[in-house]
């Protein structure tokens, strides 16, 4: 049997990053609460002192603001703060490799449409199979449907790219390098996807995950912060803007047609450069017996279970309705 080394223990790096990950969801939940149990109190006053009025706008306040969402954001970027301590703005976010060129720009966007493409495609698929068992996913917040308010705006095109990427690409990129490039990125990849909790979200937050931990790994965290801030501003932001002042053919043609000569572009480069792909996943490879020790880690699957639950428990509660009402 093989034996790694003594100074490397990714089950213990992988359960610190993990059990660091289940407190920063759990200071969300707190910070969520907290911020709609003020402004309840804030709210009732214009609605007369009745508490029925007041939770109904309450809902309506808090689904579209995103004042709850900067303030956990800016509580979860402390808490690795805490867990990394002066390795996160020393270490982990100063790490600088090549210099961006345009060529690579252009590849990263392409690849960003990709993912985009490929995530419409499987939620089709998705929702087709939701409706053979009669299960309406259609109140399930898809994260496409762009931003009602000026604080949600900024949430999602600012505080959501700077935040998600210290944590994933900076403090647990840098936890997990030491084992390998390959497995630094998978892992914080596929946390990255379930730390989101929502079905629609879990593989295309994945997926881009092993672009911007390449890119974090390759060039620099700035640049992953770009291209996430690109993603989430231009081109999910400006297609829901689009959608509002143009007619839906247009827009469909316009959306569709990027994200086809996006996508084009990417599988073509896959395929002419699937060597260097191939060579680069090789050299950056971890240790034999890495994944099976990782996975040992009683945190990583706590964490886990508990996302996992968060994204399919409304897909079951979906399902119960659909039960009762065909009943």
């Amino acid at each position: 049997m093989y034996y790694i080394p003594e100074p490397l223990n990714p089950k213990k790096d992988l359960g610190r990053f993990s059990a660091t990950c289940f407190t920063y969801l759990w200071v969300m939940l707190a910070s969520v609460f907290v911020y709609a149990f003020v402004a309840f109190f804030v709210i009732m006053p214009g609605q007369d002192m009745d508490i029925q009025k007041t939770q109904e706008v309450l809902t309506k306040f808090i689904e579209k603001d995103g004042g709850a969402y900067i303030l956990a954001s800016c509580l979860g970027v402390l808490t690795f703060t805490v867990s990394r301590g002066k390795q996160l703005f020393k270490y982990d976010l100063r790490r600088k490799g090549r210099k961006m060129t345009p060529k690579v720009f252009f590849y990263m966007i392409c690849f960003l449409l990709f993912a985009q493409l490929f995530t419409a495609v499987v939620n089709q698929m998705m929702q087709a199979i939701m409706q053979l068992f009669n299960i309406d996913l259609s109140g399930m917040e898809s994260g496409s449907g762009g931003s009602e308010t000026l604080t949600m705006l900024i949430y999602s095109s600012l505080m959501a790219p700077v935040t998600e990427e210290i944590i994933f690409r900076g403090a647990g990129l840098r936890a997990l390098e030491k084992h390998g490039k390959i497995f630094a990125i998978l892992m914080t990849s596929i946390l990255f996807g379930l730390f989101h909790e929502n079905l629609y979200q879990l593989y295309f937050a994945s997926l881009i995950g092993l672009g911007l931990g390449y890119i974090a790994f390759e060039y620099s965290i700035i640049w992953s912060i770009i291209f996430h801030a690109l993603n989430n501003f231009v081109i999910a932001e400006g297609i829901a803007f689009l959608s509002k002042k143009a007619p839906e053919p247009i827009v469909n043609i316009v959306f569709y047609g990027l994200l086809i000569a996006g996508s084009t572009v990417f599988l073509l480069l896959l395929i002419l450069k699937w060597p260097k792909f191939k060579e680069y996943i090789a050299s950056n490879r971890s240790l034999p017996g890495t994944y099976k020790q990782a996975f040992k880690s009683v945190w990583f699957w706590v964490l886990v279970v508990f996302t996992f639950l968060g994204t399919f428990l409304p897909v079951m509660a979906a399902y119960l309705v659909s039960l009762i009402n065909n009943s």
